[in-house]
This record gives structure tokens, C-alpha cells and sequence, in this order.
């Protein structure tokens, strides 16, 4: 049997861990914490020029965070908002999924990136994270805003 933890029961059972384990107890905790600290749930979306001569933009999913949006964000079954809708434009536009860009992280969307994160040789879990974010192809636009192909974070 399976269980699916919402967003705050993970969060709570997370810091469980944490104390569990600062306490004595015997609690894995996960090793990409330390690598990517997640600062919160991707709910907003901004472009982000590759060079100031540069007319191609990406568009990413961020997080506004310490006065400051933030690309370290998680998104998962049962997300909703802007980050969403970034992630759903990349799966359908770079990888041809044939999802809804409606903001809702159900299970198209989560099957939608399971396949990318198979063409792409990442953890195929379906989850968002820094692995993703490091690897996904993202939608590309001119400065004007036309739709200009799909392009890596590091526009490759």
C-alpha cells in the first residue's frame, strides 16, 4: 500500500526527522537537502536573459523569497499557480506532452515530467526539483516576447 503525503504533512514529517535524528534516533534524512535548500513551493514565474547583448529569454519557475525571487523551489502532485504553468509550457512546447497549461500539477502533469525526466537522463519520479531545474529544457522567447524555441538554463 502507498501513501501520498500532501505538501505540510512532508513538510511536518520532515522536521520529525530532523529531531528524530538531532534526538539519537536512527532517521534518514535525504542527501540533496544539503546540495539544494529548498526555500519553498515554486509559485511564481520570471525570464531571465541569457546575456545583456542577448535577445533570447527562458522562462523558469521561482519562489519570492527574503525579498528575492529564487529558483531553489519544489513543486508536486497537488501544486497549483504560476510555477506550474512555467513547468506545463516547457513539458508541452519542449517535449510535446499533450498536457493543459491550466496551473494544476495533477497527474498529466506529473506523467508529462516523468517523460522528460527520462529524456533527459534525471530520476524519472516525477517529482520538481533542483535535478530538473538543472537539466529541463525550458520555453525560449525573443526580448518581444515571440516564442523562440526551448533552450537549457544555460541556453543550450
Amino acid at each position: 500500500m502507498s501513501i501520498r503525503l500532501g505538501k505540510r504533512s512532508r513538510s511536518l514529517l520532515a522536521t520529525g526527522a530532523l529531531t528524530a535524528g538531532l534526538l539519537g534516533g536512527a532517521v534518514a534524512v535525504a542527501p540533496s537537502a544539503a546540495a539544494w535548500p529548498y526555500v519553498g513551493e515554486c509559485s511564481t514565474s520570471h525570464k531571465i536573459i541569457y546575456n545583456t547583448t542577448s535577445s533570447q529569454v527562458i522562462k523558469i519557475p521561482d519562489v519570492w523569497y527574503e525579498g528575492y525571487y529564487n529558483v531553489r523551489c519544489w513543486m508536486d502532485y497537488g501544486s497549483d499557480g504560476v510555477g506550474v504553468e512555467t513547468l506545463q509550457l516547457a513539458l508541452k512546447s519542449c517535449y510535446g506532452q499533450p498536457i493543459a497549461v491550466d496551473g494544476e500539477f495533477g497527474p498529466a502533469t506529473r506523467d508529462a515530467l516523468k517523460y522528460a525526466q527520462g529524456k533527459e537522463g534525471i530520476t524519472a519520479d516525477g517529482l520538481y526539483g533542483e535535478q530538473v531545474f538543472e537539466n529541463l529544457k525550458w520555453a525560449r522567447y525573443k526580448q518581444d516576447g515571440t516564442r523562440n524555441g526551448c533552450a537549457s538554463r544555460d541556453f543550450y
